[in-house]
């Protein structure tokens, strides 16, 4: 498989010094061996509840970067199969996860715990997100290696600021018609993103459209005025030419094709609900190579206290991880997929994030 492993921190909230603990879970094993036979009754597995799962020892810790009871905070990003870590003082660590080493990477002047991060050729690409209507600004940075624009240095890692997007919002604040009121996307941030062709960052908006950062020129443009048809971050998935991701209204894995003139959602596949009292908190999608995925969402469940009936609750966080392969059907070619296995692992109340 293309990707060595399902990452997944966990951050003990209630310990007396809060650390991140690294998971790494095999998405093979949310596999059948190659060959066994296929269900009679496919949709009788998409419908059954995952199987506990047994989270793996963590492989490292990444300890709270300031004192007890300080304000801080870390912010993890993917870079290929390596992990990079920055804390709100911009202090970076890169995690070798093949040979579980640890080193000390340039400190970044612009440090920010909401981003959004693209590996892109080996440069990691790095976006804060900001809140609100605009104006406002979105840092944009990249961890390069090379000898930085007019140093002598030795060629080594470092942080290089990048030009910034420029949205071109409409003047007098509506947002286009096709937003609903009440939506959970917010028009004037960051509804979707991939990556295109290799050297292209493509960020959506619901209120100014699509926009495409050149890695290559370092410049922006304008894709298109309508906005990518997902929510969040879309994988390109080369074995079909398409993109898959979460459809923007209802989060359904679903796919496009981003090089048609307006791309639209081509297939939906729709999942169960959530169990009763549970919250969707976050959809993922990793391709995994041969026409597989690893599909994770993560929830919080609630529950009203025992103690304090009124008005306490209790929330309980857990991951469902599935392993589907997508497959074009013999006799009609249409886009079909199979889900394997589902495996259900439960955090109490310790946060988790997949990265």
């Amino acid at each position: 498989m293309n990707r060595r492993f399902v990452n997944l921190l966990v951050n003990r909230l209630c310990a007396p010094r809060p650390a991140y603990r690294l998971h790494c879970i095999d998405p093979a094993t949310l596999f059948y061996p190659t060959g066994s036979p296929q269900p009679a009754d496919p949709a009788a597995i998409n419908d059954s509840a995952p199987a506990p799962g047994r989270l793996p020892a963590p492989t490292i810790s990444f300890d709270w970067p300031c004192k007890p009871h300080q304000s801080g905070w870390m912010d993890f990003m993917a870079f290929k199969n390596n992990i990079i870590a920055v804390d709100h003082e911009g202090r970076t660590l890169l995690y070798d996860t093949a040979s579980r080493a640890v080193r000390a990477m340039p400190q970044t002047k612009k440090p920010n715990s909401r981003t959004i991060s693209f590996t892109v050729g080996d440069g990691l690409y790095v976006m804060a997100r900001e809140n609100g209507s605009p104006p406002h600004s979105h840092y944009f940075q990249a961890l390069i290696y090379g000898r930085p624009p007019g140093f002598l240095h030795p060629e080594d890692w470092h942080w290089r600021p990048l030009q910034q997007p420029d949205f071109d919002f409409p003047d007098n604040g509506d947002v286009p018609s096709n937003h609903k009121p009440g939506e959970a996307v917010n028009p004037y941030g960051f509804s979707a993103f991939t990556v295109y062709d290799d050297s292209q960052i493509w960020m959506s908006t619901v209120a100014a459209g699509i926009y495409s950062y050149n890695t290559v020129s370092g410049t922006w443009s304008k894709v298109h005025v309508s906005a990518l048809p997902f929510r969040g971050r879309a994988e390109y998935v080369p074995e079909h030419g398409l993109w898959f991701g979460f459809s923007r209204e209802d989060e359904q894995l679903c796919a496009s094709d981003l090089a048609q003139a307006r791309p639209v959602l081509q297939k939906v596949w729709e999942e169960p609900a959530p169990p009763e009292r549970c919250s969707l908190m976050a959809s993922h999608i990793l391709p995994l190579g041969s026409g597989k995925l690893c599909v994770a969402r993560l929830f919080q469940k609630t529950e009203r206290g025992t103690l304090h009936p009124s008005g306490y609750t209790k929330a309980e966080h857990f991951a469902v991880l599935s392993g589907v392969e997508v497959f074009r059907a013999g006799n009609t070619g249409s886009l079909e997929t199979i889900k394997h296995k589902s495996k259900r692992y439960s955090f109490g109340n310790d946060e988790v994030k997949l990265i």
